[in-house]
């Protein structure tokens, strides 16, 4: 990977194809998750490489997997801002949060809903970890927000969540 990085900081092109393979789809996967739009998810994913490309000179850090994924999460964030897009969520994309709704009909609908009104601040650390199982440290190196603030977020977020779902599931019970 160091090579890599050497080779990738020299402009070299098939050091970009390289970063671009690895982590191509894992870039698209977190962006759609994160806009609920396939188009706007490829566009984000073309622009972040794009940026990758053009930046890579100046790239100060060691870790390629979290500066891709930051370039990547401040376009979705100024994307997110400038349309005002509410993101929405498949019941599979975040199976990790361990809700049993299959016998609810409707209920991926209700999800989809409940998740679309998790404010930004949560909903970014919540797919990060739960959907993208990055660790806390990865996640402050990325959002630059301390451990324990995304410890905190992460939680608030399922909780919201949690409520949220018992409301519109019609279960009453705290």
């Amino acid at each position: 990977m160091n090579e890599l990085l050497i080779k990738l900081k020299q402009g070299d092109e098939q050091a970009f194809k390289e970063v671009m393979s690895m982590y191509k789809n894992r870039i698209f996967n977190y962006l759609y998750l994160m806009m609920g739009n396939r188009e706007i998810a490829e566009e984000l994913t073309q622009d972040t490489f794009v940026k990758v490309f053009f930046k890579a000179k100046s790239l100060k850090t060691d870790n390629i997997k979290a500066w891709i994924y930051r370039i990547a999460t401040n376009l979705a964030i100024s994307e997110m801002r400038k349309k005002k897009i509410k993101a929405l969520f498949s019941l599979e994309d975040v199976s990790a949060l361990n809700y049993s709704m299959e016998e609810k009909p409707g209920a991926n609908m209700e999800l989809e809903e409940t998740l679309s009104l998790i404010p930004e601040k949560y909903r970014i650390p919540l797919i990060m970890k739960e959907v993208d199982n990055f660790s806390f440290e990865e996640m402050s190196n990325i959002l630059k927000k301390p451990v324990g603030t995304l410890k905190s977020l992460v939680f608030r977020g399922k909780e919201k969540v949690k409520k949220e779902l018992k409301i519109q599931l019609g279960g009453n019970n705290g």
